[in-house]
């Protein structure tokens, strides 16, 4: 090269090499790096997830052992009651109703508990039949009523008699419907609850999953009530499990807050979706998209 000696062209080739030696020997150690890096956290990915296994194991485990001694409870709470009417004990009466709903409410919770842990650790399945919507609806509006009356609302129904039939978990959708409900009924006093049913063509696809063949039909569930509503920055943990919007709301109003998480992996499973509206003060719109005819057990990762 022209102004450099062969001596000084040899040196600095030798730099160069040396360089470059250094560069992938830099490099090699950043690989070694990234691949133990990559090692451990697949490592601890394994590990969270059987410590996930374990948990939902022994809550499923102890769920049932809780299950056999409150059944009993709530039998010998009715038996009581019934021979207090009958021996006309007005002063046990309202004890043993006391001692009856709370152990049906505390039944309730770990029922949840039960389908939230079955749902984490992919032991709950569809079972899928053809069922009558409006019979369905019928039935959860004799069982919510009274949930409804007790805070002095009003229940408003929605449903065309000619709506048909639905293929999907139809326990499910009973769950679904009946936590909703029963929710509006918790955080509403002295105000108006409506459900609304309707079959109608797809109108949007983007609710579903992506990889799904989006269902020619859909099955909208809509409960809308007047009650506390909440916050945008509130709505966006009321899908978490064990989580209300607020301290003060679970202080206030009780409950597990798992009903919002198993309504949403319920639709899920069912390959549909929920979504949920409200103004703080106003109150609340939940709407519930399902295919009017669930072919299969869609991933929870959808």
């Amino acid at each position: 090269m022209t102004g450099m000696t062969e001596a000084e062209f040899q040196h600095q080739l030798a730099q160069e090499r040396q360089a470059r030696r250094q560069a992938e020997q830099s490099a090699a150690e950043k690989s070694r790096e990234i691949h133990q890096l990559t090692q451990q956290l697949a490592e601890a990915r394994e590990q969270a997830l059987e410590a996930s296994r374990a948990t939902s194991t022994f809550l499923a485990n102890m769920s049932h052992e809780l299950r056999t001694p409150l059944n009993a409870i709530i039998g010998y709470s009715d038996i009581l009651e019934e021979e207090a009417q009958q021996l006309d004990r007005d002063d046990f009466i309202f004890d043993l109703h006391l001692i009856k709903s709370a152990g049906k409410h505390l039944q309730a919770v770990i029922s949840d508990i039960l389908a939230l842990t079955k749902i984490e650790s992919g032991q709950m399945d569809l079972d899928l039949d053809t069922f009558d919507l409006v019979k369905l609806v019928q039935e959860v509006m004799t069982t919510v009523q009274l949930m409804v009356n007790q805070n002095g609302n009003t229940l408003e129904v929605n449903c065309d008699d000619t709506i048909g039939v639905m293929q999907a978990d139809m326990s499910k959708v009973q769950q679904i419907l009946f936590n909703l409900l029963g929710n509006a009924a918790k955080f509403t006093q002295q105000g108006h609850i409506t459900l609304t049913v309707e079959r109608r063509p797809l109108v949007m696809p983007a609710l579903y999953p992506p990889q799904a063949d989006p269902p020619p039909e859909e099955i909208v569930l809509r409960v809308t009530d007047t009650g506390i509503g909440i916050t945008p920055d509130q709505a966006q943990y009321l899908f978490k499990a064990f989580t209300q919007a607020d301290g003060s709301t679970t202080r206030r109003y009780g409950g597990a807050g798992l009903g919002l998480t198993i309504c949403q992996h319920f639709c899920r499973m069912m390959g549909g979706h929920l979504t949920v509206e409200s103004v703080l003060g106003q109150g609340s719109i939940f709407t519930v998209y399902l295919p009017a005819q669930v072919t299969g057990q869609a991933t929870l990762a959808n």
